[in-house]
């Protein structure tokens, strides 16, 4: 790795001696005198690992008033540079627009292509977008393209850099990447469908919620079981049979759509309306146990399924 040369100069001489010696040599223009910087510097650090493995590269840059070119000079005529160098520098490239431009891409792709204005709902479905991209939303089925958008970037870059190349950074972040940006709309409009979901929760909950509060409690203490399925018993542990549930049931409260009576937990637990809600389960993780907790407050108590086993 040769020092960093003066720029102007610099960038004079590579190109002379890249011309005699037909040895690749790429110039990428950027706009930004800062993303020049930045991408030099990653790829800096890298080249001094591959400097000890015989790769020789020498980088340079020349600033202009506000752009910057980063001259990128491969001398190593033993290693093809497509074999070498390229991926290496398709690859920094693709995790550069990642780290400084996907967040700003999936906020317009919000706010111009689906109209949310308001900065607050913004940042909330920002954050799920930002979730699902990096594939920490497990619970989304047909998420895994997602993962993979870095490969549409690398293909993108790998297929338009060649071993003598005037690449100009800025344009062909707007017209290069079509696929790219496709899966940045995908993936907008699946963490819309959850925030609006994830509202629609919120609002249920808070309703069950206010509705405990001014109910009648039509029962002291009531256990509930979960082994894989949920059972009802009143204070005295007797299972609560169908019947009963029926009885119980305000039918404004059902939100479980089709659901089978013996399959609902939440609106006939709330529709009871216990002073006390006896948890027994191994399963915390379980969803329902979270959404009880959340409604009845310091009114559920959880405790493990052998708990239950033991009393009975």
């Amino acid at each position: 790795m040769h020092e960093r040369l003066q720029p102007g100069y610099g960038a004079n001489k590579l190109f002379n001696s890249s011309v005699k010696g037909d040895l690749p040599l790429i110039s990428i223009q950027f706009e930004s005198q800062h993303d020049c910087q930045q991408v030099y510097n990653q790829l800096t650090r890298y080249m001094s690992k591959y400097t000890q493995l015989g790769v020789q590269v020498t980088l340079d840059i020349a600033k202009g008033q506000e752009e910057a070119t980063l001259f990128i000079h491969y001398e190593d005529t033993n290693i093809d540079f497509y074999d070498s160098f390229h991926p290496l520098l398709a690859s920094i490239l693709s995790h550069y627009v990642i780290e400084t431009k996907e967040e700003d891409w999936l906020l317009e792709i919000i706010e111009s292509m689906f109209y949310f204005k308001d900065p607050e709902e913004q940042e909330q479905i920002l954050s799920i977008a930002c979730e699902i991209i990096n594939g920490y939303r497990d619970d989304i089925p047909s998420i895994s393209c997602f993962r993979e958008r870095e490969n549409y970037l690398y293909e993108a870059f790998a297929s338009n850099i060649d071993e003598h190349t005037t690449f100009y950074y800025e344009p062909f972040l707007t017209f290069r990447l079509k696929d790219y940006c496709e899966i940045l709309i995908d993936c907008v409009e699946i963490a819309i469908d959850e925030y609006l979901l994830e509202q629609e929760y919120q609002n249920i909950v808070e309703s069950l919620r206010n509705y405990l509060k001014s109910a009648p409690k039509k029962m002291k203490e009531l256990h509930l079981v979960y082994d894989g399925h949920f059972s009802f018993y009143n204070s005295s542990f007797r299972k609560i049979s169908r019947e009963e549930k029926e009885h119980f049931l305000e039918e404004a409260l059902v939100f479980e759509g089709d659901l089978d009576i013996e399959e609902m937990v939440v609106s006939p637990l709330v529709s009871i309306n216990p002073e006390i809600v006896s948890i027994y389960t191994d399963d915390v993780d379980q969803g329902i146990i979270y959404t009880l907790q959340t409604i009845f407050q310091e009114r559920a108590i959880l405790y493990p399924l052998g708990v239950f086993q033991r009393v009975t």
